[in-house]
């Protein structure tokens, strides 16, 4: 690998001393992330049934009836109720969207069961709207939009039609229209929750003090503001001159995305493209893995590509899948509560 330095791979030295990347990097670690990551497919067995499962056995009787009425109304897209329940909405939302759901455009079903179509790659659209960054500055706003529309129907049904259910409006859709900005249309919508997550991300980034709009989003901000069915998310330093550390993200990513979970990551250079290369670039979304490659939104092209994931281990390679950065620096990772 290239010994070029990049502040990330420096940081991430510095942590080790004092064991600060031990849940990542360690043997046992690595191991477990890879079994998981291996496990075969089962719908049964994402974050979101087991959430769903937990808050069906812990709910009162009338909120129980009500949430399997929900499920058995949806029938074969019964994943769409749980990923409802597990984002947090309350019962009267998830039983008002069971109700609506068939008298939805199907277009709009089609989103919100699925805001990428299972396995797709190439641009990601919805109707005319081109699910783009609003500028350079938002390829982490637009990173966890995305991620907020996969994991939470009802973002995606507020983007998709500008509705909402019982009144119900999830985090990302309230701080949009509390900032009273354009939302007459997909693309005014999708590009509303952009500027309020940015927004989001930089407040109270330096201590009491905002970081500054025009440097993007913070990377240690991601994991405070972004949220997937309750699972904490926690930020992993990657030193991409090792190739133990890319084997430990790729590890780590691929047990997130086994489990429903998409994963901000971070990219950038190094110091042989100037000091501006050596700090975190931009942002993309892990979206899906197999054995030996990843599939991963970039919202500069607004498009999902497929990175080979023996690309990671050659980063003097400029990659479009990551925005043509050549290097994994960060990535957000779900550490469960």
């Amino acid at each position: 690998m290239t010994q070029a330095w990049n502040v990330t791979a420096v940081a991430a030295r510095l942590s080790d001393l004092v064991g600060g990347r031990r849940r990542w990097t360690s043997p046992a670690a690595v191991a477990r992330a890879a079994g998981l990551a291996q496990r075969g497919e089962r719908p049964e067995d994402t974050v979101y049934a087991r959430v769903f499962g937990r808050r069906l056995a812990a709910a009162e009787p009338a909120d129980r009836k009500a949430l399997e009425a929900a499920v058995a109304e949806l029938g074969v897209d019964r994943d769409v109720i749980e990923r409802a329940v597990a984002s947090g909405a309350p019962v009267a939302a998830v039983a008002g969207l069971a109700a609506k759901w068939a008298s939805l455009p199907a277009p709009a079903r089609a989103v919100v069961r699925s805001p990428l179509k299972a396995g797709s790659v190439g641009p990601v659209k919805w109707g005319t709207t081109h699910a783009t960054q609003v500028d350079k500055t938002t390829c982490g706003a637009a990173s966890m939009t995305l991620m907020a529309m996969i994991t939470d129907p009802f973002v995606a049904l507020w983007i998709v039609t500008g509705q909402v259910i019982g009144g119900y409006l999830p985090p990302e859709v309230l701080r949009s229209v509390a900032a009273r900005r354009p939302a007459q249309t997909v693309t005014e919508r999708w590009n509303s929750i952009q500027h309020a997550t940015h927004v989001a991300t930089t407040h109270s980034a330096v201590g009491p003090l905002s970081w500054p709009l025009a440097l993007g989003t913070p990377p240690w901000r991601i994991d405070n503001v972004a949220r997937c069915a309750g699972v904490r998310l926690r930020g992993f330093v990657v030193d991409d001159g090792k190739a133990s550390d890319v084997a430990a993200g790729i590890a780590h990513a691929s047990a997130a995305l086994r489990d429903g979970i998409p994963v901000p990551a971070y990219v950038g250079g190094d110091v042989s493209m100037g000091l501006d290369g050596a700090v975190p670039r931009h942002v993309v979304l892990l979206v899906g893995a197999d054995e030996d490659s990843l599939r991963v939104y970039e919202p500069g092209s607004g498009a999902i590509h497929v990175l080979p994931k023996d690309a990671l281990a050659k980063p003097h390679h400029k990659l479009p899948a990551l925005g043509n950065w050549s290097r994994l620096v960060w990535l957000v990772l779900p550490s469960p509560r």
